[in-house]
């Protein structure tokens, strides 16, 4: 499973007992830091030809050490090439129309895989640049959103509850267009397509948002949600990861982000 270690204070213990004898329930917790973590997203699809050589960048970046406590990497899957022949099944409409909205604040006249987000802007020269001084220039920004996380599990239980919460910093400003996401993304899947432009192929994926969740901050400065998450059957649990990140929706800004492994003390 790929270990990706965020700035933030990390923790677990045993929290629960029963009758028939001791149920490991493992607290966690996560805090971000001082310093701005980007968000980065990738727009993709198993249909589509182009997208592999994506998602194995994605996968790269996330294990550079140089950048992996600065970053929060997500790949989202869009459902407009499944009509191709192939349905891929990490797709869901929800993953599409937030790529749309992207498209409506860059200006882009067409949607099109594979895209790169970095922190709500178009990133098209991806492949072609290196993304480390960029990375390391965002990351000297200063936080514009205090970030926590507490989720608590055990291996006898499909649902994960968690609660987040985001305070605003005075240089955020006025509060307004804020929203705060959470994702469940999973790593180390592996596909073989059976149709479609890939047809034939095993393809291998990170970071797939598997569940996404919006809570709006309604002109507050903080908002603290539980969210109670249903783990499902095809779903590896060892190697599921939890995100959150605070965004600006009128112009895409990301304040802050945070992930962690589900599994806090692997």
């Amino acid at each position: 499973m790929r270990n990706i270690i965020k700035p933030f204070v990390l923790f677990a213990f045993i929290t629960a007992t029963s009758q028939a004898g001791t149920v490991f329930a493992v607290e966690c917790k996560a805090k971000s830091g001082n310093n701005r973590v980007s968000l980065i997203e990738l727009y993709t699809s198993e249909g589509c030809s182009s997208c592999p050589p994506a998602d194995e960048w994605l996968s790269r970046l996330s294990e550079d050490s140089s950048v992996n406590n600065k970053i929060v990497p997500l790949s989202l899957h869009v459902d407009y090439w499944n009509y191709i022949g192939w349905r891929d099944p990490y797709s869901g409409p929800q993953y599409t129309q937030r790529q749309r909205e992207i498209a409506r604040r860059n200006n882009l006249n067409t949607m099109y895989t594979p895209q790169v987000v970095l922190n709500g802007q178009d990133f098209r020269t991806w492949h072609r640049q290196n993304i480390t001084k960029t990375l390391d220039e965002l990351n000297d920004r200063p936080a514009l959103a205090d970030l926590e996380l507490s989720w608590q599990s055990d291996n006898a239980s499909q649902t994960v509850n968690a609660v987040v919460t985001a305070n605003l910093t005075k240089a955020a400003g006025s509060p307004g267009n804020e929203v705060l996401f959470l994702a469940v993304y999973e790593n180390d899947i592996q596909s073989r397509v059976n149709a479609g432009e890939n047809d034939g192929r095993v393809l291998k994926h990170d970071h797939v948002v598997r569940e996404m969740y919006a809570m709006p901050f309604k002109d507050k400065t903080s908002v603290t949600q539980g969210v109670k998450l249903t783990l499902k059957p095809d779903w590896n649990r060892a190697n599921l990861g939890i995100g959150i990140f605070v965004q600006d929706r009128n112009s895409g800004e990301i304040l802050q982000a945070l992930a962690s492994n589900l599994s806090c003390d692997s």
